[in-house]
Parts: C-alpha cells; sequence; structure tokens
C-alpha cells in the first residue's frame, strides 16, 4: 500500500511538472480561436494611439462594437470617437486593464456595460484563459502568481496540446468577427438586415431572459473593480460616463420582483462606487426585430436609433459635468 501511495504521489508530481513545464513552452503560442479578439483589438488600439489629442474611448462588450455609431458620437462631442468594444466574455478585469492601458488625462470613457460584467467577481473563464496565454503576455505577467497558477489550472488538456502545437498565424478574414469587418473608428460594420443568416436569425429568436437580478443578489460582483476603476480615472483626469446596454426586451423584466430591483436600482448603485449613470436600462432594451445575430447585437439602423437615444442623453448633462463638448 505504501509503494503504490508513493507512486502515485510521483506519477502526481511528475505530470504537474509536465503541465507546468508545457505552459511555460506555449506561452505567446497563438490560437486560432484567440485571433479574431486579438485583430480587432490590435485595429481599434493602433487607431486609438494615433490620435494624439483627447479622445472618447467606448469601453464594454460586443454590445457596444455592434450597437454605437462612433460617427455619431463624434459629431455631438466633436473630437475623436474610438469605439474599444470587443466581447465581454474577455470578463470584467481584462476590459478594464485594456482601457487603462489605452486612455490618457483628458479622455471620456463611455461605458455601455453588459449587465454580466457587473456581476463579474473576476474568476478566469476558457476564452480569457486562452487569449491572454496566447496573445497579451503583458497582462499575463501582471497577474500574481496565485491567478497565473488559477489560468494554469483552468486550461483545458485539449487547449494545452494545441498551444504547444505553435501553428501558423494568419488574420482572420472570413465570418462575421474580425478587423475585416470592423470600420476606422472600431464600429462593427456588415450588420444590415441583407446581411443576416438563417443562423443568425434563429439564434435571435432562441434566445431566453437572463437572469442577472438573481445572480446579483448572491453573487459579489464586479462592484469593487468598478469602485477602484473610478479612483484611478479620477486620479488621471479621465471623465467616465457609464449609460445602460443594448438588450434583447422579455416580458420576465417587467414582472419579476428581483429583475424589476436590479435595473431600477443600477444607476444609483453605480452612482454611490464614484461613476456617473445616465439614464434607465429598462428605455434601452428594444424588440427582437432590431436585432442582428444575438440578444445583445444590433443591425445597422437599429444602432442609429440607439446611439440616437444615447446622444439625446448626454445633453442632458449639467455644462460643469466631465466630458462635455
Amino acid at each position: 500500500m505504501k509503494k503504490f501511495l508513493l507512486a502515485l504521489t510521483g506519477s502526481f508530481l511528475a505530470l504537474s511538472l509536465l503541465w507546468v513545464v508545457g505552459i511555460k513552452y506555449q506561452l505567446g503560442s497563438p490560437t486560432a480561436s484567440s485571433r479574431w479578439v486579438y485583430d480587432a483589438y490590435q485595429h481599434k488600439i493602433h487607431a486609438a494611439q494615433e490620435i494624439k489629442s483627447p479622445r472618447v474611448l467606448v469601453v464594454a462588450g460586443s454590445n457596444a462594437m455592434f450597437g454605437i455609431d462612433s460617427g455619431m458620437l463624434e459629431n455631438y462631442w466633436q473630437k475623436p470617437v474610438i469605439n474599444l468594444a470587443v466581447n465581454a466574455g474577455l470578463g470584467l478585469p481584462y476590459i478594464l486593464d485594456v482601457s487603462r492601458r489605452v486612455a490618457r488625462p483628458g479622455d471620456t470613457i463611455l461605458m455601455p456595460m453588459e449587465y454580466a460584467l457587473y456581476l463579474d467577481e473576476g474568476k478566469a473563464n476558457s476564452q480569457i484563459i486562452d487569449y491572454v496565454m496566447a496573445r497579451d503576455l503583458d497582462y499575463w505577467r501582471s497577474l500574481s502568481r496565485i491567478t497565473q497558477l488559477q489560468y494554469a489550472a483552468g486550461l483545458g488538456a485539449d487547449r494545452w496540446l494545441h498551444g504547444l502545437r505553435h501553428l501558423a498565424d494568419g488574420p482572420v478574414t472570413i465570418g462575421t468577427y474580425g478587423a475585416h469587418h470592423l470600420d476606422a473608428r472600431g464600429d462593427q460594420t456588415h450588420t444590415s438586415a441583407a446581411d443576416r443568416s438563417a443562423g443568425d436569425i434563429a439564434a435571435v429568436k432562441a434566445t431566453k431572459a437572463w437572469d442577472y437580478a438573481h445572480r446579483a443578489a448572491t453573487e459579489t460582483g464586479g462592484w469593487k473593480l468598478m469602485e477602484n476603476y473610478a479612483q484611478w480615472a479620477k486620479s488621471n483626469n479621465i471623465c467616465l460616463i457609464a449609460m445602460p446596454t443594448v438588450l434583447l426586451h422579455h416580458a420576465k423584466y417587467d414582472t419579476d420582483a428581483e429583475d424589476l430591483a436590479f435595473y431600477a436600482g443600477l444607476p444609483e448603485r453605480m452612482n454611490k462606487l464614484g461613476i456617473e449613470y445616465l439614464g434607465k436600462p429598462k428605455d434601452f432594451m428594444y424588440p427582437e426585430s432590431w436585432f442582428f445575430d444575438t440578444d445583445h447585437h444590433l443591425q445597422d439602423w437599429a444602432r442609429q436609433k440607439h446611439t440616437a437615444k444615447l446622444i439625446a442623453l448626454l445633453q442632458t448633462r449639467s455644462q460643469a459635468a466631465c466630458g462635455r463638448p
């Protein structure tokens, strides 16, 4: 029995060592699954860095990539607008970190964050693990040793093996997602009704109401991350303006007590954290016919209507408010 336990322990230690060595070997090894996000971020960050004057940066997940018309915002603000939004699946810590690296004193950050991001406790999922280990070693090095170990533990066996192969890495040139479907400001293109496939239409029809409100009552959420972000922005003379995200309307949001309380209370909760929140979430929930391929992605014509509503809210702000044109 003793020999068996020793052999078992030895095997475990050997496999653990192999796993760690494999991770070190594959750091920076690109994966096809992370390429479109990488291309999108490179496109957007480069566009932002080319501008030397104060800018407006849109920070959120893909709801804003599809739902914001940055040209309309540029006409309102009379300053350059760059849409940094890519994918909410990367998680709140990473999305905020990217914006910290790009933003400069004097910038304004518009935050139409997905509701899922407010609930994000910072636990790494498979998407952010894949992306960071393949594409963003600066962020990897900024993580604590414990967090790096959590990333390593969360790496699936298939992804571990894939990373060891160091495959060729070509840009994404087909499909809905990627830099090939972004305009100069970082907004998604090719989102007209004619661009929708049967699969896109079916995906929107299959959507169901989310349980964000119930989760908010039981999960710690990203509130502390938001509070820290507000303090960082203030100390760096960066204006933060949060606004409602795009979401497909479901009857549940009008009748469920938890939903009613969550959405009604979100603006005040954000204001208490030090982030100005404009608008009411319920006013930015739209019918199915407005959406492209998910319950967060608008068609191009709907994006213009949505952005016009955001601008109308921005126009109600005090002349003394930060970031006013």
